[in-house]
């Protein structure tokens, strides 16, 4: 049963940092952010969902040596993962329309004509 927030100042992240790796196993992105202006979190795995609806995070774990894992850091209310995921993927989401704008570009540059007119060459 998921805990609810206690009363209390609202949860911000901020700074929301995203390093995409090639897509492995629905893992497509890491992440970083700052909570509350004063908690840095890091090495957040941004992996798309199971059944492909969209994504879901996975928060880093320490693994011992007897291969026993602990968890280091994780959202303990609904609300802050909620918050947490919806500020990356927000983020993830822009980037990935931005690098398909830029493809979108550098593909109409490739074709005759290019971007500007009939391509005509100047000399």
């Amino acid at each position: 049963m998921a805990k609810t927030a206690p009363a209390g100042p609202a949860l911000t992240v901020e700074e929301v940092e995203l390093y995409p790796v090639k897509p492995r196993g629905g893992l497509v992105a890491f992440a970083s952010c700052i909570v509350n202006g004063c908690l840095y979190l890091g090495n957040i795995a941004v992996h798309t969902r199971l059944d492909g609806s969209g994504y879901r995070l996975v928060f880093p774990v320490k693994v011992l040596p007897n291969g026993k894992e602990i968890q280091c850091v994780h959202p303990v209310t609904r609300e802050a993962g909620d918050l947490l995921l919806r500020a990356i993927v927000t983020k993830f989401e822009a980037l990935i329309a931005s690098a398909r704008r830029d493809e979108d570009v550098a593909s109409m540059a490739r074709q005759p004509g290019g971007l500007h007119g009939d391509g005509a060459r100047v000399s």
